[in-house]
């Protein structure tokens, strides 16, 4: 057979495998866990591309990052899918086979080697670890770096061959690209001179060169990278300063560093662990912030001493074990928990690409000893073949968990032990579904595990609110204030209680400072406008309005509520344009149909009023049939 069409069909294989691991992804849900400010609740990303989206996301340090391209991508999905959540897991699941692809091409450019790179790319494509990465919108930023990651390298194996200045550039331009997606991979230089040492056989004086005539000094393939080592400076002090920004570091007076190393310790072997072993894998993982058992801190760092001894002690004849240890401990160095961001204390998604280098490691290894014996080759190949199987097979049960929050939270309850943030996310479906008794509960317990969990508490707080009691809801809002203070949501609801008790005038208050921390959500502007309507001051009422109109022109409540301020202030006729691109926008609103036809009706119009209001009347009973 020829060897394109070989190369073909391992391509095939592939994008099947990976297909059928990830069959289910196109029915999950928007998850609660950071979708909302991702996609769903953003209203930069929903509005689409615009002047002043486009600097939004050039400027903005929103989730405690800078990553521009990560939000031009999901503005690019709304502008296609808007929010329908299929759309946006799809693109997910395709940067993640164009991933797979990639690394195949990257590993069988740089080695040679054809069905070794196919196997790494296959556990890559369907390992479990993986779902997170592909099956959770937000992690758009993981898969779409990584996709600029490997064209990098696979443009630095053609540099590597004829050191042309062109692909230099092209390296360190996707490398600056990946960066500006997601800034895990700022240890790529390092990256680089690993894959000099092995495959690309660059390095002067060294077994691994074999006498191949290409070899160059330590020095200047370490000045080679120095232009990349600046830039991934620049990016970890602009991610510092955006997870600053965004409160998400956590002290070291609440974590202290001895505490950050020990777990540090105890995650890389867990990281290896449920590589080879991917069992009880979560969405969360709890940071206790205690010391753990010192047996189990020690016995982790003999782990982690051992095999990097074992790495450096093979290097000369088996230099894809070095390689691929130092690939998998430096990749993670960033994500480790020495700068703790959140209160997770390991992740899933940060595995994505580092155990790329343990597959490397293995895979490799395995090939070695499939040359000793045809019989050792046979098992080795059956065993892979078993692997293959079986991972996908467990990469599709993983990928339906993430169907929505409630499969999700109970999955990660029983996989780990008071998960705070498997609490909450069950509370916010709990929420959504009505069931506030419930959701209560849940919100007390993701209390009782982390008692400074404040979007738990701000729910408990809504719900007082739902509950029509303002008096208990509104000291949960301050409290929440104190410690977030620019919570724009917490600074609504406060709103809405006071406006419950009657309180005009603070709540108008709690509006103004809801779109002052956040002057993009639309609802704040939508309530303030509301306030200032019911008060008859019908010019800031439209202010406000405009202001939504303009966050999110698709939003056909604003260009309703805008028609009402009109009708309201005697301005029948700019009111029918308003309720007219309402009902374009949302055919089955019965209220705007019905004020529509107020506005007919006031202008003398009967026949048309008599028309919309026969079309709100059927679309009211056709709502109150549904169960």
């Amino acid at each position: 057979m020829h060897k394109r069409t070989v190369v073909l069909l391992i391509l095939l294989l592939l994008v099947t495998c990976v297909g059928f691991a990830y069959w289910s992804v196109d029915k999950c849900e928007f998850s609660s866990f950071d979708d909302y400010q991702y996609v769903s609740r953003n209203y930069h990303v929903i509005s689409g591309f615009s002047r002043e989206n486009l600097a939004w996301a050039f400027s903005t340090f929103r989730a405690g990052n800078w990553h521009p391209l990560t939000w031009l991508s999901h503005m690019l999905d709304c502008r296609l899918y808007g929010l329908k959540p299929a759309g946006h897991h799809l693109t997910n699941l395709l940067f993640h086979l164009l991933n797979t692809i990639l690394l195949f091409l990257v590993l069988k450019k740089m080695t040679g080697s054809l069905w070794k790179s196919a196997l790494v790319a296959a556990l890559f494509g369907i390992h479990p670890l993986h779902v997170e990465s592909v099956a959770w919108v937000s992690e758009r930023k993981d898969v779409l770096s990584t996709f600029f990651l490997l064209l990098a390298l696979l443009v630095y194996a053609s540099y590597a061959r004829n050191r042309k200045p062109g692909y230099y550039t092209g390296v360190l331009v996707l490398f600056c690209l990946g960066l500006m997606a997601k800034p895990m991979i700022v240890t790529f230089p390092f990256v680089l001179l690993l894959l000099d040492v092995w495959p690309l056989r660059r390095i002067a004086g060294s077994v691994v060169t074999e006498g191949d005539g290409r070899g160059e000094q330590w020095p200047r393939l370490i000045a080679e990278k120095l232009p990349f080592l600046f830039v991934s400076i620049c990016s970890c002090a602009i991610t510092l300063a955006a997870q600053h920004a965004a409160g998400a570091m956590v002290a070291v007076q609440k974590l202290p560093v001895s505490i950050r190393l020990e777990n540090a310790a105890i995650s890389y072997v867990k990281y290896i662990e449920k590589t080879f072993w991917p069992a009880h894998l979560s969405f969360f993982y709890p940071h206790a912030a205690v010391h753990p058992n010192i047996l189990l801190v020690l016995s982790s760092c003999a782990g982690i001493l051992i095999v990097t001894a074992v790495a450096v002690i093979l290097r000369r004849k088996y230099p894809y074990v070095l390689v691929g240890w130092f690939w998998f401990a430096g990749m993670l160095v960033p994500v480790i928990g020495l700068v703790q961001v959140g209160s997770q204390a390991m992740a899933d998604r940060y595995t994505y690409v580092p155990i790329v280098g343990l597959f490397i490691a293995v895979v490799w290894l395995l090939g070695n000893l499939a040359g000793l014996h045809r019989v050792i080759r046979t098992a080795i190949v059956t065993l892979s073949l078993s692997a293959i199987v079986v991972l996908a097979f467990q990469t599709r049960a993983q990928a339906g968990y993430w169907k929505n929050d409630l499969t999700l939270a109970e999955h990660g309850l029983a996989a780990t032990k008071g998960s705070s943030v498997a609490y909450a996310t069950k509370g916010v479906y709990l929420l959504n579904q009505r069931r506030l008794a419930e959701a209560h509960e849940c919100f007390f317990l993701s209390l009782l595990c982390d008692s400074t969990r404040m979007n738990s508490k701000f729910n408990i707080g809504w719900i007082y609110l739902q509950q029509n009691k303002p008096l208990l809801a509104i000291p949960i809002f301050k409290e929440v204030l104190s410690k977030e203070p620019r919570n724009t949501l917490a600074y609504l609801n406060c709103g809405m209680a006071y406006a419950k008790l009657g309180d005009v005038q603070s709540a108008t208050d709690y509006y103004k400072r809801a779109v002052a921390s956040d002057s993009s959500y639309v609802p704040a502007w939508q309530t303030l406008g509301l306030a200032y309507g019911a008060a008859a001051d019908y010019v800031k009422c439209r202010q406000c309005l405009t202001q939504a109109i303009r966050w999110n022109p698709r939003d056909a409540e604003s260009y309703f509520y805008m028609g009402n301020c009109c009708l309201a202030a005697n301005q029948a006729p700019e009111s029918v344009g308003w309720f007219l691109k309402s009902v374009a926008l949302f055919p089955d609103f019965p209220e705007a149909h019905q004020q529509l036809g107020e506005a007919y009706k006031s202008l003398g119009w009967q026949d048309l009023a008599q028309q919309q209001f026969f079309i709100a009347a059927g679309l009211t009973g056709r709502l109150q049939k549904k169960p």
